[in-house]
């Protein structure tokens, strides 16, 4: 992935977030930054190609991203259906109804990009703060993080899945998923994460050595993939209830707090669940702009269905629901 030391700011997108979390006085000297240890691991951080970032001052990091992801999705994906749309198959817990939509067709022209700024020398709150829907926090994907839960705001997004296996008009046997294989998908405008995302984590980590930073939480606090200093996979029973530990990291030897998206699981702790540090009311409204767009999710489907536009070509052996 390629490493941006400065943001170019041309214009401000007119969907872009602005989330701001300022420092105080004493928190904007050059002496903060290096005795601080998140800042200078964020900015050791290798962000990927579809997100740039910047330091307007000490304890500040503004990252703009394109709202792609800087990995291959599928060619296929799931959608909600409407109205007289083809269902093809139902999601595991909700049972909603999913739609047959092309990522290249429908799902990339609708996505949006996005600019936050954030607070890079985070400390724990007095209390937890309940992450709401929309983005928590973004990747080094340039895509962001949402937490465990799908519209409904409780069943766990990553236990709602659903796929659809066809053969394509060239031939091609393809699958289609709600959630794919790396626990992502669009809601309509925003491709985000639900659990632990592997098209991401696969860029920084091995896979059975440490879990590296893979983005940052709208407290400033690091997100981490699923595995510890010395590689062994981190339970549920280790961390908070924000999916939160102290322990060392490879960039943080001494050990500091840091999120962590644990691998396999499909609770509500495939996710962050709540803020360990300070997070703006304003923010986290901002926030939640990127929220499921149910109605978008619905033209994308109705789109890719129009008459005139070409189906895909379905085998109904390898189909199903």
């Amino acid at each position: 992935m390629t490493s941006r030391a400065s943001l170019h700011l041309l214009k401000v997108l007119p969907f872009a977030l602005v989330l701001a979390a300022g420092c105080g006085s004493s928190t904007n000297s050059s002496s903060t930054t290096t005795s601080n240890p998140y800042a200078t691991a964020y900015k050791s951080v290798s962000w990927g190609s579809t997100v740039t970032v910047s330091y307007p001052s000490s304890c500040e990091m503004t990252l703009t991203t394109t709202g792609k992801p800087d990995y291959t999705p599928n060619a296929y994906y799931l959608a909600p259906a409407s109205g007289s749309q083809t269902v093809v198959a139902y999601t595991t817990a909700s049972h909603m109804a999913m739609a047959l939509i092309s990522y290249a067709d429908d799902i990339e022209p609708a996505l949006k990009g996005s600019s936050a700024t954030i607070n890079i020398c985070p400390s724990k709150a007095s209390s937890t703060t309940d992450t709401g829907l929309g983005a928590i926090g973004w990747l080094i994907s340039g895509t962001a993080m949402f937490n465990p839960f799908e519209a409904d705001g409780s069943t766990a997004a990553v236990a709602d899945n659903a796929s659809y296996s066809f053969t394509d008009s060239t031939g091609t046997s393809q699958t289609a998923y709600f959630l794919d294989q790396c626990d992502t998908h669009s809601n309509g405008s925003t491709w985000h994460a639900h659990g632990n995302p592997a098209c991401v984590t696969s860029q920084v980590d091995t896979s059975t050595g440490p879990s590296h930073i893979i983005g940052i939480a709208l407290d400033g606090f690091p997100i981490y993939g699923g595995r510890d200093i010395d590689g062994n996979v981190i339970t549920v029973s280790q961390l908070d209830s924000c999916n939160g530990i102290t322990s060392a990291t490879p960039e943080f030897p001494s050990g500091a707090y840091h999120y962590v998206l644990p691998i396999g699981v499909t609770s509500k702790q495939a996710s962050i669940n709540c803020y360990a540090g300070t997070v703006s009311t304003q923010t986290m409204a901002q926030a939640r702009a990127l929220a499921c767009n149910m109605k978008a999710m619905f033209a994308m489907a109705h789109h890719n269905l129009q008459p005139g536009k070409p189906e895909p070509k379905v085998d109904m052996q390898n189909g199903g629901m």
